[in-house]
């Protein structure tokens, strides 16, 4: 996968042994190994609390989140893990709206919204091989993420006017989804720095 994070190009990691270390769609192969629940089940944890924190943070627009919580998403969406990413994304929304008392109120259901869409559009891209890099999949989910949760707050409220928002959440979508794509990055590039330096190691 290439450095190159839209239009702008960031130095790998440091090198081990002389090699620099990159990511594929195999960094998170230990989610094929026996122990895949385990694993599963600390990125569903890390992503809960994540959601969780989140809610303390001010927000431009009362359902909006600036999406921190779905960079594990994003990972486990850009390394193949489709399953996994929607059933991290359905936890997350459901155990975190059990934590903050929510889950039974339309934000459940907006955020239910916001993450099917934003994985379909996600996973779409790769299918059909659209060349983005790891932000530009994370941006094109963030604004794919927030125009679901506005289809769905139209219906509830019955209130068309709140179509205007989208501009606002689209540049919302732009600068939270570089984010969160370069962080995602960051992130991947670790682990598989982590998986190299244990074959190094054994």
């Amino acid at each position: 996968m290439s450095n190159t994070l839209v239009g702008v190009r960031v130095p790998p990691s440091a090198p081990i042994n002389g090699v620099h270390m990159q990511y594929n769609k195999n960094s998170l192969r230990f989610l094929d190994s026996p122990d895949r629940l385990k694993y599963l089940a600390f990125l569903t944890a890390f992503t809960v609390i994540l959601h969780i924190l989140e809610t303390f943070i001010p927000k431009p627009v009362p359902f909006l989140r600036f999406g921190l919580a779905n960079i594990i998403v994003l990972m486990l969406v850009v390394c193949r893990y489709f399953k996994e990413a929607v059933a991290v994304a359905v936890l997350k929304t459901i155990t975190g709206g059990l934590f903050t008392g929510m889950l039974l109120t339309p934000g459940t259901l907006i955020g239910l919204s916001g993450s099917a869409l934003s994985i379909s559009v996600m996973s779409s891209l790769i299918y059909f091989k659209v060349p983005f890099s790891i932000i530009g999949l994370s941006i094109s989910g963030a604004v794919a993420h927030n125009f679901g949760q506005i289809l769905v707050l139209m219906f509830i409220m019955q209130e068309s006017g709140i179509i205007y928002l989208t501009p606002l959440l689209i540049v919302i979508g732009i600068v939270s989804g570089a984010v969160i794509g370069y962080i995602a990055h960051v992130f991947l590039i670790e682990i598989e720095k982590r998986i190299q330096l244990k074959k190094v190691e054994e």
